[in-house]
């Protein structure tokens, strides 16, 4: 299965409560509603939806929603 850039936006945005502002291009360590709780909940859900372990060295470098997103195809590629 193939995964769009909307499909992982949508999961994303189902982890916050103030989805309106989440987008490809959000920076998401800089929403309000970030911290270390809501790191691994992202990393769960991205391995819940997606089937993907995001390491944590990558997970890291990831600025934007869409750099976690081209990691997670990059990985599912490589699987």
């Amino acid at each position: 299965m193939s995964v769009t850039s909307n499909e992982f936006v949508e999961v994303i945005k189902g982890l916050f409560a103030d989805a309106s502002s989440i987008n490809a291009e959000v920076r998401f360590r800089e929403l309000d509603e970030w911290s270390s709780m809501q790191a691994l909940i992202l990393i769960a859900a991205v391995d819940e939806h997606f089937g993907v372990t995001l390491p944590e060295k990558e997970f890291r470098k990831a600025n934007t929603v869409e750099d976690l997103f081209l990691l997670t195809i990059s990985l599912k590629k490589n699987a």
